[in-house]
């Protein structure tokens, strides 16, 4: 009876309670709040984008970066239907996590556009990407080259 109780304290000392992932953006000098706000169209700029597993299983993300503009909808069911600038698979152990530069230009010009980034895992019954309706958005601003 002992090592029942034993093993089923070590059990469920290691499955995680409420599983989640992590998403996050941070400015070129690996803080929150540095983000770039004014672009010239097609300069490169940097960005460190976070992923964290909690799920308590290996997972395989897919991080999909997109340009929209302010009237853009996204939210926690519907991810922005817009073609991806850019796309960074990672995969990661529970409780791992990734931090690194990504490099990005926009090649259009606008006020105010949404540079979203979405997070989607994939599923191993269906055997494709599906959102987790789990993003984060940054507003631009891009004009001509001078």
């Amino acid at each position: 009876m002992l090592a029942l109780i034993a093993s089923a304290q070590y059990y469920y000392q290691h499955v995680t309670q409420e599983p989640f992932p992590e998403l996050g953006i941070l400015g070129p000098n690996q803080k929150i709040g540095d983000y770039p706000a004014s672009l010239l169209e097609g300069q490169n700029f940097t960005l460190y984008l976070y992923v964290g597993n909690h799920e308590g299983k290996v997972m395989f993300f897919n991080v999909l970066v997109k340009l929209g503009n302010s009237s853009s909808i996204i939210n926690n069911s519907t991810y922005l239907h817009a073609n991806p600038i850019a796309s960074y698979q990672i995969v990661l152990l529970n409780n791992q996590t990734w931090l690194n530069p990504i490099t990005l230009s926009i090649n259009e010009t606008g006020m105010n556009m949404k540079l979203v980034f979405e997070l989607w895992d994939y599923n191993t019954t269906t055997q494709a990407f599906q959102y987790t309706g789990i993003w984060n958005q940054l507003y631009i601003n891009v004009t001509g080259a001078a």
